[in-house]
């Protein structure tokens, strides 16, 4: 695995903007939702907190761009194996591949559903953590990032294709388009972006093809272990998403998984989790999808999700989301988002 944690890269670039505009890490960490962290080795900051840190930094900064020019300061190299890989690909189409399939190394983040066009495809991001504001947060980084390396890669400003973003413009806003050199479009029934063949044809300045077999060789062993590391994370989120709220216990996932109690317990520590945090993981991701997809009152889905008071279920709520379920709902209808998206 990289030496470093992708989101520890993130906050450093983020600190340094901030720093440019005059706002120190100082004022930052004396927001109250963040003096929890001020204290915290940058290296243990879970993806949840730093959804948090950047919202934050927005609200503070007052800057409707900082997310596009966060983007704009990757370093491809800092991406280790995965960044030396894309650069050894011999085109776009290649990279893509790449992106798509070993993306997850660097850390977590959003998903992907290539759309065959006309023309072109559509890479479409898929969301289902975090609030609203978060979700269009996320947004503007990755595809900025991802229109930054692909400049990068190609050795030339990236102009055709478009961005659509999901979202109205906000009013007397122009400021993202100013720093993004494909236009773009709000309001639209996905975010993606579009990316014509003109453009998936180009070739990569730095292109290896000898060093690409070795690049691609490491990833895939990388990924590998990746999937090994995370196996029963990733199985005991099957279990409970396919229990919907009715939850098992952890002896009966243990049972479920041939593992003992204990043994269970000690995997899940060793991939820095444990039951209770996959739970509300878990909850909190159907919660946002009964409230985004369904009419379903709030009681009723507390109810769902085996709470037995509906209050418990806002409290629980707000804890990870910073926003009340009715509120996530009035915004997630606003801006036309939902998890499935």
């Amino acid at each position: 695995m990289p030496e470093r944690k992708p989101h520890d890269l993130l906050l450093q670039q983020l600190l340094t903007i901030l720093e440019e505009d005059g706002i120190s890490s100082r004022q930052l960490f004396a927001l109250p939702q963040l003096q929890v962290l001020a204290t915290a080795d940058e290296k243990s900051l879970a993806p949840t907190q730093m959804l948090n840190i950047l919202e934050a930094v927005v609200a503070l900064s007052n800057d409707p761009t900082l997310m596009i020019r966060l983007g704009q300061r990757v370093d491809i190299a800092s991406l280790g194996t995965f960044g030396f890989a894309l650069m050894s690909c011999a085109d776009l189409q290649a990279a893509l591949k790449l992106f798509l399939r070993y993306g997850d190394i660097v850390g977590p983040g959003p998903s992907f559903k290539v759309i065959e066009l006309e023309g072109g495809l559509a890479l479409r991001i898929q969301l289902n953590f975090g609030n609203p504001v978060q979700q269009k947060l996320i947004t503007e980084y990755t595809f900025s990032q991802i229109l930054f390396i692909t400049q990068t890669l190609i050795n030339r400003v990236v102009d055709e294709g478009e961005m659509h973003l999901n979202y109205p413009e906000p009013i007397g806003e122009k400021g993202l388009q100013s720093l993004i050199s494909v236009p773009i479009k709000f309001s639209q029934t996905y975010s993606e972006l579009i990316i014509p063949n003109s453009l998936i044809s180009s070739r990569i300045s730095t292109a290896n093809p000898a060093g690409h077999v070795i690049f691609q060789n490491q990833c895939e062993e990388l990924l590998r272990g990746l999937n090994r590391v995370e196996n029963f994370s990733a199985a005991i989120r099957r279990i409970l998403i396919q229990a919907g709220g009715a939850f098992p216990t952890i002896n009966q996932v243990a049972q479920s998984l041939y593992v003992s109690e204990s043994t269970l317990r000690r995997r899940l520590k060793n991939e820095s989790t444990n039951f209770r945090a996959i739970c509300d993981e878990v909850r909190n991701v159907l919660a946002c999808q009964y409230l985004s997809t369904t009419e379903l009152t709030v009681a009723e889905i507390a109810n769902l999700l085996n709470y037995t008071e509906a209050v418990s279920f806002r409290r629980a709520f707000v804890r990870w989301n910073q926003i009340t379920p009715s509120l996530y709902r009035h915004e997630s209808k606003k801006l036309d988002i939902s998890p499935s998206n």
